[in-house]
């Protein structure tokens, strides 16, 4: 799997600190490679980088024929550089030092460069990098560049080294730039590197950018769970939102989805906000504690603002409305946090907003089963609600997950709620033809739309709680649950075939794909665990257990900690959340929610025991 032997880092800090004190102008005592480091003169090269709060980084790369000619020139460049005054190098609480020797590179055909299959020329975020020999020149993008730079693709890795050997200055069309690039002449080669940084006063091995090895216990997963629920807290509104977004390399909560908007205009998502109180909730099941009820409420009365009334045959009905739109999604989700807040606090103050969300929900079930994605989208019937759709309209509608968050919201409804026999007959009987049509139609109708590894973890969940329902536990019901279940281990990178330390419990749509790292998924997968142990299939139970295991694994490297935040322009903003994926440093609040829950429903799972 790619893994590196981690063991004593004494020699690996004896040498930053011989780093730092040459930096700083101060005599530098003898020094070596590092343990387990071997330096090659005819391809490595050695870059030391500066990090430090609010700077910009300060790097220097060298190639000489011995390690100490590299590193020393490395030192000398970065001791008479203009911006080093910026540094405070002797405080190791302060400035914390990357360094990172390339040890291996292969000749590259450029235009044969993949990150789709594994192959000598696949381009794999943070575990190679480039180096462009052209007109005597070397240029280099180092492996833990796409870390720094929060890169993922061939795109933004090339369009980035374009403009480093100054091609962005001919043109600002990314495709350009690229075609230029790919156009100079020169020996392309793909490199791979060994890397460690400071922190405190000693030296933390790194793979693909992040501390490794890594720590995957229950008290580990515990703590970040609280952490990351802290991190929720810490960055709640004063109006009860939270922090929707946040890019720890630009130091913006301005999303990539939404560029173009400003802080006073800022996107925000309500179903995610609905995500948010579901994880503040899922928090308290396992440490009790009324800053999260506190939270949670502050964030229902949020929630509540956002809804409009709507009158259903005679009965009153609430939706959510955001963004010029009322999503199926956002009204499901918001019953889901409802309903689980009123668990948690027996609270009845909003009972009146669930029976009517669960009447609007209970609306948009259409006699065949299937449900309608938008209430109100403004590119639709004028921006009016849409009552009866016509076949084209509800293709242009579709969500996989909006039917499954409120399939998930009916169940807790029919569970929580006190009904009078006709309410209750009615919300089964339309959430059984709602689940038929999930089941056994959608699949059918929209098999176009489908893809080789599922993305239902709502829908999942959502049976799993129906099936404590008589008459709601059926062989198509539950096969539906497992089969997802197990084609998400079946397009998981394993112990058997993953190629890297950090792809173990991550998933692919094809063999060959960078990593997808997925909380959601996870959270079907042990929805699927506690599905089997109601229905007592304990082997199916211990099967689907170990699994969420491995993928529990696989979010650790999501998870930003004080010591993997060092290149951050405000590494206390992050500390603490998820992010999206492994290079690219994004974090949202359900990347947050998302691992959160599942963290905490497997902790439940597994409860005392330490065996992952």
């Amino acid at each position: 799997m790619g893994q590196e032997q981690w063991g004593d880092v004494s020699s690996q800090t004896q040498l930053l600190e011989t780093i730092r004190k040459g930096i700083a102008g101060k005599p530098m005592a003898d020094f070596n490679e590092p343990e387990g480091f071997s330096f090659d003169p005819n391809c490595s090269a050695i870059a030391v980088t500066l990090f430090q709060t609010g700077n910009k980084p300060l790097r220097w790369i060298a190639s000489k024929s011995t390690f100490k000619a590299t590193l020393g020139r490395v030192v000398e460049l970065l001791g008479k550089d203009a911006r080093i005054k910026e540094f405070a190098v002797d405080n190791g609480g302060r400035c914390r030092i990357l360094f990172e020797m390339i040890t291996s590179q292969v000749l590259l055909d450029v235009n044969k460069l993949t990150d789709s299959k594994f192959c000598a020329s696949r381009f794999e975020p943070g575990i190679t990098g480039f180096k462009l020999v052209c007109k005597d020149k070397t240029n280099y993008y180092m492996p833990t560049d796409a870390v720094v730079q929060s890169h993922m693709t061939i795109t933004q890795a090339l369009n980035y080294f374009a403009e480093r050997v100054g091609i962005g200055r001919k043109t600002n069309r990314i495709s350009q730039r690229i075609e230029m690039l790919r156009a100079m002449q020169g020996r392309w080669y793909l490199t791979q590197s060994r890397a460690f940084v400071s922190w405190q006063d000693k030296a933390t091995p790194l793979y693909r950018g992040y501390p490794a090895p890594v720590v995957c216990s229950r008290q580990n997963v515990l703590d970040m769970t609280r952490s990351s629920i802290k991190w929720l807290l810490d960055n709640m509104g004063s109006d009860g939102r939270f922090l929707y977004y946040y890019d720890g390399v630009r130091d913006s909560v301005i999303d990539h989805v939404h560029p173009d908007r400003d802080e006073e205009n800022n996107y925000y998502n309500i179903l995610r906000h609905g995500g948010g109180i579901i994880a503040l909730l899922r928090m308290n099941e396992i440490e009790p504690d009324k800053k999260y009820i506190s939270a949670a409420g502050r964030a229902v009365e949020y929630l509540v603002e956002q809804m409009r009334e709507q009158d259903c045959n005679g009965q009153k009905a609430y939706y959510v409305f955001e963004n010029q739109k009322a999503k199926l999604g956002g009204s499901g989700i918001g019953l889901t946090a409802l309903l689980r807040y009123k668990q948690a606090t027996g609270e009845k103050k909003f009972d009146k907003y669930i029976h009517g969300l669960a009447n609007h929900v209970l609306s948009r079930i259409c006699d065949d089963g299937e449900m309608i994605g938008y209430y109100i989208h403004p590119l639709h019937n004028g921006g009016k609600p849409i009552i009866e759709p016509n076949e084209s309209q509800k293709r242009q509608l579709f969500s996989f997950y909006y039917p499954g968050e409120a399939m998930l919201g009916l169940a807790l409804y029919d569970k929580l709620m006190k009904l009078d026999k006709t309410a209750r007959d009615r919300v089964r009987e339309q959430s059984r033809k709602a689940l038929d049509f999930l089941v056994l139609k959608r699949p059918v109708k929209y098999k176009e739309l489908f893809e080789p590894l599922p993305s239902d973890g709502w829908l999942m969940q959502a049976i799993e709680q129906w099936a404590e329902v008589k008459g709601f536990d059926r062989p198509e019901y539950l096969d539906f649950v497992f089969n997802d279940a197990n084609a998400m281990i079946n397009h998981m990178y394993t112990f058997k075939n993953s190629p890297y330390y950090d792809y173990l419990g991550t998933f692919y749509y094809h063999y060959g794909d960078h990593a997808y790292i997925d909380g959601a998924r996870g959270e079907g997968l042990i929805g699927a665990y506690y599905l089997a142990e109601k229905m007592g299939h304990k082997d199916l139970a211990d099967y689907y257990l170990a699994n969420c295991k491995i993928v529990a694994r696989s979010l650790v490297f999501s998870y930003n900690s004080p010591q993997s935040t060092y290149f951050y322009k405000q590494p206390h903003k992050a500390i603490g959340s998820f992010r999206f994926k492994l290079t690219r440093q994004w974090m949202r609040v359900d990347t947050v929610q998302h691992t959160a829950c599942y963290y905490v429903r497997l902790l439940k799972a597994m409860g005392k025991t330490d065996a992952f």
